[in-house]
């Protein structure tokens, strides 16, 4: 499986989605999803003779699933597991058929604990998602200018903001910064001469602040929203219910499984 030299197949022919640019997973995650020398059960849900959901076992214990969404022969959605087969570890999402990831989620414990998003598909991450044991959005770094480097930083209670840091000269360095109470713009600060320290301050009162932001989950659809330009280009990830996944336990009277030995094409 290849990473973010471009799209490669797995065992059975199929594309498996190409990791973008500024990714900070560990790719070798992305190997349990390798057929070869394992056990693979695939299930044909539509019928077609192509299967659209694998499953990868080494031994008796399942290291991997596959999900082909649109039923084009390619890989969309993986989930990769635990030593126990059964917690996730990594889940990534190919929402337009590009071929490359657009969502790829890190959990711990059973719950996302970070989340990294290309929100205008060209091939970089620009938004990273921090998440606390709750669900919450705890922090975010976000690049709104699409050139590879992160140029806002924000700071979550309980999925309320409660700071912002911008770098509007793109030197790296933050040179305005916004506070926020009980999800209300409260005080802004700029650093006008770039020597990293705030030299003008404004209070925002309570009656211009403007509606309260509300408190944001880490699931997909709400945190691809928060980080989505706000001139379009994106489409808010969903979660598995949203996008329709097949369900691997799937009826067999509208459903074809097979086993097949490594390398070989269910």
């Amino acid at each position: 499986m290849a990473g973010c030299g471009g799209p490669s197949r797995d065992a059975s022919g199929a594309r498996v989605a190409e990791t973008p640019h500024g990714s900070r997973g560990d790719e070798a995650v992305r190997q349990q999803c390798d057929g070869d020398g394992h056990r693979v059960v695939a299930t044909d849900v539509n019928n077609d003779g192509v299967p659209d959901i694998r499953h990868v076992f080494v031994g008796d214990t399942e290291s991997c699933v596959q999900f082909d969404m649109n039923f084009d022969g390619n890989i969309d959605i993986a989930r990769f597991f635990g030593p126990d087969g059964h917690s996730i570890g990594r889940e990534e999402h190919d929402f337009d058929f590009d071929g490359r990831l657009d969502q790829i989620s890190y959990f711990e414990n059973g719950v996302v604990a970070r989340t990294e998003l290309d929100t205008n598909f060209d091939n970089i991450i620009d938004t990273y998602l921090w998440c606390s044991t709750d669900g919450m959005l705890q922090r975010s770094e976000r690049d709104r200018r699409h050139n590879g480097r992160s140029d806002t930083w924000e700071e979550f209670n309980d999925g309320v903001i409660t700071e912002a840091r911008y770098d509007d000269n793109n030197d790296g360095n933050p040179d305005r910064w916004e506070e926020f109470t009980n999800g209300r713009l409260s005080q802004t600060r700029r650093d006008t001469n770039a020597d990293g320290t705030a030299d003008q301050t404004e209070d925002i009162p309570t009656e211009s602040s403007g509606t309260p932001e509300g408190a944001l989950s880490c699931d997909g659809a709400q945190a691809a929203a928060m980080a989505a330009p706000s001139t379009g280009g994106s489409t808010p990830a969903a979660t598995d219910a949203d996008a329709g996944v097949p369900s691997a336990t799937t009826s067999a009277s509208t459903t074809t499984s097979t086993t097949t030995d490594a390398g070989v094409t269910p």
